[in-house]
């Protein structure tokens, strides 16, 4: 007897018509890759979607690279197709410049002008996921800003910073405090890694040093500091994380800077007068590396007038406009490079300028204390 005839089994095949899942929504998603913030996620509306330099582009990008009327994304068969609007810089695909127009695929780099965005094709429950995601990671972040002390325009010692996240929320922390009438302490730390693991290792190192919370360690000796964080925070109890570290105490009436670093790159000072530049570093390894070690500090006078420059490796570690790999000796001829040393905001735009379109591989943070 055949389901026709049946109406008990055609009534069962129409309960498992019913109960079977509908067909699971996709959404098309942009990510705007920005420098100074966060990507922008933009799930695209129904399409044709216009970008162009003003209204009524539904995506309006600033910028001499950008045209009127620069591209646009419409819907073919469920999939995207990007054409270029004989925009005068062109639209690239993955590094190459599109002739006709072009089906993207999941991961697609798009680059209009001077602006770098990435496709994806989602499901509703993924969109919605990562929306959520966005969220907790933009509180996140929030939290990070908050613990960097403000700058400094007074005193014995003045400060000011640049910090840039190279994703939401990154592995770079830094802090100063007076630990007493007499000294002051100034720290940066970069933990292996980026995004919220490293982030939240990051904040709770900061915390640590912020709140003094060494028990019998002497703050005003930094080796003494290092090797206190190293005997806390091991990386085998640490989900495999260590992180470099620079610490300095300087002391206000002697005028004398002690200084640790471990596994961090060295730490810059530069005196009044030009070519006058002067690697502040020791060789220790990074902490929570090995279980034990002897940690060893230095001490250097203080001139008057004198700057001192702390960064994380993200600052250097760039590529630039000719593709060639950026060393440290690239950054410190920018920091001796002018009549007075920089300040940090210039210092990256510096950088900015010559490193390669998109955003920066890595963090950037960059704080710079001048000694009256």
């Amino acid at each position: 007897m055949s389901e026709q005839d049946d109406p008990l089994a055609a009534h069962t095949v129409h309960q498992r018509i019913a109960a079977a899942p509908a067909a699971e929504a996709f959404r098309h998603v942009l990510m705007l890759h920005r420098d100074n913030a966060a990507p922008q996620r933009i799930v695209l509306p129904p399409l044709p979607f216009l970008v162009g330099r003003a209204p009524p582009a539904e995506l309006v990008l600033e910028g001499a690279t950008i045209s009127r009327r620069h591209c646009q994304f419409e819907l073919r068969n469920d999939r995207v197709l990007l054409t270029d609007l004989q925009s005068t810089n062109g639209t690239l695909v993955n590094g190459k410049r599109i002739a006709a127009p072009m089906l993207l695929r999941d991961g697609a780099h798009i680059t209009i002008g001077a602006h770098l965005l990435s496709y994806s094709r989602r499901s509703e429950r993924e969109t919605a996921e990562a929306q959520a995601l966005d969220r907790e990671l933009q509180e996140a972040s929030r939290y990070v800003m908050a613990i960097l002390p403000p700058p400094v325009d007074e005193g014995p010692v003045e400060t000011e910073w640049f910090y840039l996240p190279c994703t939401r929320i990154g592995g770079d922390v830094f802090g100063y405090q007076a630990i007493d009438a007499r000294h002051m302490m100034v720290f940066i730390l970069d933990v292996s890694g980026h995004g919220a693991g490293a982030a939240l290792h990051a904040v709770t190192v900061a915390n640590v040093l912020r709140q003094m919370l060494l028990p019998n360690v002497d703050f005003c000796d930094p080796a003494a500091v290092v090797s206190g964080l190293n005997q806390r925070f091991q990386m085998q109890d640490h989900n495999g994380m260590m992180f470099t570290i620079w610490v300095g105490i300087y002391d206000f009436a002697t005028r004398i800077l002690a200084h640790c670093a471990a596994g961090h790159h060295a730490g810059f000072l530069a005196a009044p007068g030009p070519n006058a530049l002067t690697p502040l570093a020791t060789r220790n390894p990074s902490v929570g590396l090995l279980p034990v070690h002897d940690f060893v500090a230095a001490q250097t006078p203080i001139a008057a007038g004198s700057s001192l420059y702390l960064f994380s490796d993200g600052v250097f570690e760039i590529v630039d406009r000719d593709g060639r790999q950026w060393a440290l000796e690239d950054l410190t001829a920018l920091l001796e490079g002018g009549p007075k040393p920089p300040a940090p905001q210039a210092l990256y735009e510096a950088i900015r300028a010559t490193a390669r379109p998109g955003p920066l591989d890595d963090d950037v943070s960059i704080l710079a204390m001048r000694f009256p």
